[in-house]
């Protein structure tokens, strides 16, 4: 099974790397090479998931190591659905930040032990819950990916220097987590100096173009809310039977409401005719506050859903 999540981490990366050059030498065939690989990707990781939920008896998202793993595979889903009609640089940023999540959790010390699952999550309601919050979770991750890479190719220099930040933490992330995979070298040190070095690039290479419609801007926000929609209101009724009440002000509940009205406030927004820059800044706000509500109340605010954080 390890070698297994060690073959699906290199197919991304590979099928970002084969992405990354054929944009860059121009050549179609390369990026269609890119895709391809990107699917058995997706398949491998579909093969992983399906047998670890055979082994398990149960949908496995129930701990830190398979949740990350269930994202990456919710964000290549939506990407193997649109494969067809996605530009080749919103395949290579999912790309990246699905090789991104993986390489760091091969090293992040989770454990990939297949636990019993704990009487709170014995409910016909977690596989609805968990499934429609994590694609709603990735519909949103794409449209950060777009709205910074609008950014950074846009002609003021505010926005090219911000998505230059957050491409740059990304692949630093990437970079530092492959480099600590081989290597034992400082993760912090290597993070920094990794930043450095991919914000300079960044900011070198940096070119302004208009190759992005709104449309494709608009489109995962208005796929993703319905779903969280949905994954907050089965959560709740799941709450209802786990723990006796439909909401409890859990750290986790909180900052559900907080990004669903974050993303309701986007749409509000577009219906208004904001244009595409405003809407790209609120892109960073929305995955900011969808980081918080997956990643900041598992591991540093206590509550009720702790248990993922294990």
């Amino acid at each position: 099974m390890k070698l297994l999540f060690s073959i699906i981490s290199f197919s991304y990366l590979f099928s970002a790397l084969f992405m990354f050059i054929g944009i860059v030498v121009k050549s179609q065939k390369l990026q269609l090479s890119a895709k391809f690989l990107f699917i058995v990707s997706f398949i491998e990781n579909l093969i992983y998931f399906f047998y670890r939920w055979h082994k398990a008896g149960h949908i496995p998202v129930t701990d830190a190591f398979t949740s990350f793993v269930f994202f990456a595979l919710c964000i290549a889903l939506f990407q193997v659905i649109l494969i067809k009609k996605s530009k080749a640089f919103i395949v290579l940023f999912s790309s990246l930040l699905i090789s991104f999540t993986l390489f760091g959790l091969s090293i992040a010390g989770f454990s990939e032990n297949i636990e019993p699952l704990i009487p709170a999550l014995k409910s016909n309601w977690l596989a609805i819950h968990v499934i429609t919050s994590f694609l709603a979770y990735a519909a949103f991750s794409i449209n950060f990916l777009i709205g910074v890479y609008i950014l950074y190719t846009s002609k003021f220099k505010s926005d090219y220097i911000v998505g230059s930040i957050f491409f740059g933490a990304l692949l630093s992330g990437l970079f530092t987590s492959i480099i600590r995979y081989f290597l034992s070298y400082n993760i912090l040190i290597t993070g920094i100096l990794a930043f450095l070095l991919a914000f300079t690039i960044l900011i070198y290479f940096h070119k302004s173009t208009k190759n992005v419609s709104k449309d494709t801007l608009i489109k995962p926000v208005y796929i993703g809310f319905p779903l969280l929609t949905t994954g907050i209101i089965t959560g709740s009724i799941w709450a209802k039977y786990a723990w006796g009440g439909y909401w409890s002000w859990d750290p986790k509940e909180i900052w559900s409401l907080i990004t669903w009205i974050v993303y309701l406030i986007y749409i509000h927004y577009n219906i208004k005719g904001k244009n595409i820059r405003f809407l790209s800044y609120l892109a960073l706000v929305g995955f900011i506050s969808i980081m918080i509500t997956y990643l900041g109340v598992n591991f540093i605010m206590p509550g009720l859903h702790s248990y993922a954080s294990k």
